[in-house]
């Protein structure tokens, strides 16, 4: 029975790691123009692959741009056209981890071309909504596993059999 407790304790806690992780994507980046001067006001939008939008921003005054609380998979993100005339372009992201970095390169007539290469920095402040359910979902997983093996340790089921225990009488005095 002990074996069955560990072992469902470790599928828990799988399950519980891999929600979390997959709450928690970001995608982040910058978009430049051809002499690498930044892009702002650009829309970025991300979408799965039955074109179902998953998240959306517009690039901030240094071409920056951060997409958070995106699931792991196939994601195909766009580069709207945006100020001086730049045009758009799209690209697809094999998300894999907590974050990844696609840059945006806008060339002076032509369509931006995405580049991917490292990840996100993560920001300090204070936790987001999808960080909170990743740390309740893990403390779910953790506590039905905790409750599962003292499940198993205990003499609270019927296949567990006890002798009553018999004192020796104490002697008169």
């Amino acid at each position: 029975m002990r074996r069955k407790a560990t072992m469902l304790l470790t599928t828990m806690l799988a399950v519980s790691l891999t929600a979390a992780q997959a709450m928690s994507a970001t995608v982040c980046g910058v978009a430049q123009n051809a002499q690498g001067q930044p892009l702002s006001g650009c829309p970025v939008t991300v979408k799965d692959s039955s074109g179902k939008v998953l998240g959306q921003t517009t690039t901030g005054a240094d071409g920056s741009y951060q997409i958070a609380d995106l699931g792991q998979g196939t994601l195909n993100l766009f580069l709207d056209p945006c100020s001086g005339g730049a045009q758009g372009g799209s690209g697809v992201l094999n998300m894999t981890g907590e974050s990844e970095k696609v840059d945006w390169q806008v060339p002076g007539n032509g369509a931006a071309v995405a580049s991917q290469g490292g990840s996100c920095a993560d920001p300090p402040g204070p936790l987001t909504p999808a960080e909170w359910a990743s740390i309740g979902v893990l403390g779910l997983g953790v506590g039905a596993g905790i409750a599962a093996i003292v499940w198993a340790e205990t003499g609270n089921r019927s296949d567990h059999h006890h002798s009553p225990r018999i004192f020796p009488a104490s002697p008169s005095t």
